[in-house]
């Protein structure tokens, strides 16, 4: 099981990237980076972690990582979108 980034999500994750850089410094910035890559591959390898959201249209699970919210599915071939 792998995971894949909408085109939004990788423009959020930049927009978290810059903003962490300018409130916090590169340092944490990157920190911060790596450890919601890291919750990435976590869901990945555990994509049911999270309940199903049933009242989101479509369902989608939703994982917390420090102020911000992991929104996924779980695709056909089991990845993680």
């Amino acid at each position: 099981m792998g995971f894949r980034l909408s085109l939004a999500a990788e423009e959020d994750i930049v927009g978290i990237a810059e903003q962490g850089v300018r409130l916090f410094g590169a340092v944490q910035a990157r920190q911060y980076h790596d450890e919601l890559f890291t919750i990435f591959d976590l869901i990945a390898a555990s994509p049911r972690i999270a309940r199903e959201r049933l009242e989101l249209a479509p369902p989608m699970r939703i994982h917390p990582f420090k102020a911000h919210l992991v929104v996924y599915r779980i695709e056909a071939d089991d990845d993680v979108f």
